[in-house]
């Protein structure tokens, strides 16, 4: 029963279908690991384990009766901080929202209990996710399980360290321009962005300060590639409330799960032309690359995509796509309450003009890349441009000794996808000489989850990950 937290979500649901273990027995596994390991880590924001086990409970009848059952039900999963939870705190990170308790469920968190999943709690996020680091005003940072004195990335930090460490086998995230892939890769696990509207986003919900409608994705984080194509089938599908929602996939889920991807023709660059990026995640992002022709039969190729660093277009859509009127508010009645980099970033003071040519930049990209993706099937670079880095920074102001945006000058690769909608995984692709995890982003085409999450398939049986445990998982 113990090794249990090791197994994946997709093989912890095997078990509960076939009633070889209880929901109520994996519920209290989690509760008496998060108990024992969090307090180091500082993954959770909120618990909801007493809920999780009536529900648990409640299930085993089901259960015994035979009930359809989704892949994801009686599966514990951690819920990252943006999401309302009903009768639950939701603070977004923020001393602005300490005392908010939500009033009704996210509409993802209505899919996930409708499939009986079990909700072990809230995770630990940056001030409204504007960051890709872990530490926010009101919670203790959260740490990175390979070594606690180190950021877990963000802004999905909490979900990343609580599937990293064994607290639960599945976490959901959210993605604006790194937010899944950013923590997975600092982590070690698997995170998905799909194509933007693959699940919906819903808009105009009254309390999102932070909701950019053009670049917000939801995704899972895990152990396995599998385990996010159960994610899928679950929350995937329409909605109104997102206006950019998808219809139902083309495509059977299943499908993912095939790992033959022989003959593709794959672009690559390890720094888009422009980027600093550290030379040690150059070398074991250029052997994980390597792979793909040498073990999966692919052709791959270095391109240089072609536009120039998009990096002030990004953050002035980001600027444009934020609450301000909201924000300003907030910050003149409690303005000690919000993180320097918040306010700073709230009072630029950018012009009509300004929105216009980034928007004129986004398109550029996004053509430049459709263009670029005619002639491949995946375009792969690193995760990041450098490992994970110390606690309470929001990044470095140097890479490779040449000077970077401490904000954006490390992701680099991520946003981009974001910017144009476009699928992207991040993979664990090995490990620094300081025993640090290092991701490898595997970008398919519009609206092609499924060549996406074939390769990134493909790539986790020639390179497992799933094994791969920091040491803080086994005290």
């Amino acid at each position: 029963m113990k090794e249990l937290w090791k197994k994946s979500a997709t093989e912890l649901s095997h078990l509960i279908r076939n009633r070889e273990i209880s929901p109520v027995e994996l519920v209290n596994l989690y509760a008496e690991r998060i108990e024992k390991i969090d307090p180091y880590l500082h993954a959770f924001t909120y618990l909801s384990v007493e809920s999780a086990k009536e529900k648990a409970k409640a299930l085993e009848k089901e259960i015994l009766e035979g009930s359809v059952l989704s892949p994801l039900c009686g599966v514990p999963i951690a819920i990252k901080e943006h999401y309302d939870i009903v009768s639950l705190p939701s603070t977004h990170g923020s001393l602005l929202f300490k005392d908010y308790i939500a009033k009704e469920d996210h509409l993802l968190i209505k899919r996930l209990k409708e499939a009986k999943a079990l909700i072990l709690g809230k995770t630990n996020m940056p001030e409204f996710g504007f960051s890709a680091v872990s530490h926010n005003p009101l919670f203790p940072a959260t740490k990175n399980p390979w070594n606690l004195s180190l950021t877990a990335g963000g802004s999905s930090s909490g979900s990343a360290a609580a599937v990293a460490a064994g607290l639960c086998p599945l976490s959901l995230g959210s993605d604006g321009g790194g937010s899944i892939r950013i923590p997975a890769s600092f982590c070690g696990i698997f995170g998905y962005k799909p194509s933007r509207g693959r699940i919906p986003w819903p808009i105009g919900r009254g309390r999102d300060f932070e909701n950019w409608e053009l670049f917000s994705h939801a995704g899972p984080l895990c152990r396995t590639v599998e385990d996010a194509v159960i994610f899928l089938s679950v929350l995937a599908g329409p909605d109104p409330s997102d206006p950019y929602s998808l219809p139902p996939a083309e495509f059977g889920w299943e499908n993912c799960l095939k790992e033959d991807i022989k003959g593709l023709k794959i672009a690559y660059s390890l720094d888009l032309g422009y980027a600093r990026v550290d030379p040690e995640l150059k070398q074991i992002i250029s052997k994980a690359i390597e792979l793909f022709e040498s073990d999966l039969g692919c052709k791959i190729e270095e391109v240089d995509p072609g536009w120039p660093d998009p990096s002030e277009a990004f953050l002035t859509l980001v600027y444009f796509g934020a609450d301000l009127i909201a924000f300003r508010k907030a910050m003149s009645e409690n303005r000690k309450k919000v993180s320097p980099h918040i306010s700073d970033f709230v009072e630029r003071n950018l012009k009509p003009e300004d929105f216009s040519l980034a928007l004129k930049r986004r398109r550029e990209i996004i053509y430049k890349m459709s263009k670029l993706m005619e002639k491949y099937d995946l375009f792969l670079s690193p995760v990041t441009a450098i490992a994970p880095f110390e606690l309470y920074f929001q990044g470095p102001d140097f890479i490779a000794g040449h000077p970077v945006n401490p904000h954006v000058g490390w992701i680099p690769f991520t946003y981009i996808m974001n910017m144009t909608g476009q699928p992207a995984a991040a993979v664990p692709a090995g490990w620094t000489s300081k025993g640090l995890p290092v991701g490898l982003q595997i970008a398919g085409k519009h609206l092609d989850d499924l060549t996406t999450l074939k390769a990134s398939y493909a790539f986790e049986k020639v390179c497992p990950w799933n094994e791969k445990w920091p040491s803080i998982a086994f005290i």
